[in-house]
């Protein structure tokens, strides 16, 4: 399976977007959640040198969360793509990533086993729904983004 060529007509991609606004944290590389989340979107990752949560920024209310948080980058969306999306697919996430730069929206990416998500500014979480359902990008005047 692939995503759709280039030049062919941008197919709905079926993006579903999260209304719950998100946060990006950086924490020390020994640092443990102090609780189990399970409302909300939550995503953790342990690297040698760091850990990276993306969560609901409602989280960081709670001084658990908030007091060891070394950066926290708030205002972020997911978009989420209806699954399962196969292994065997190949390009996906390049249709995804071509439509966003169209749009001059940045984004960053995760997986589920079966489901992909990016990451949005908020700002620009309903343009970017209409580009991954198959619009066209706004035009682009020199110098700005959307």
């Amino acid at each position: 399976m692939s995503a759709p060529l280039a030049g062919s007509a941008a197919a709905d991609l079926q993006p579903q977007l999260d209304p719950t606004h998100l946060a990006v944290v950086r924490y020390p590389a020994d640092w443990q959640p102090p609780a189990v989340v399970g409302e909300w979107f939550f995503a953790m990752i342990r690297g040698e040198h760091e850990v990276t949560v993306v969560a609901s920024e409602a989280l960081l209310d709670d001084p658990a969360w908030a007091d060891r948080a070394e950066q926290v980058d708030r205002a972020w969306r997911r978009v989420t793509f209806p699954g399962p999306l196969p292994w065997e697919l190949v390009g996906f996430l390049a249709d995804v990533a071509g439509r966003l730069a169209a749009a001059q929206i940045p984004f960053t990416s995760m997986s589920g086993f079966t489901t992909d998500h990016v990451l949005v500014r908020a700002a620009q979480a309903d343009l970017a729904v209409a580009v991954l359902s198959g619009q066209s990008p706004p035009p682009q005047r020199p110098g700005t983004n959307p």
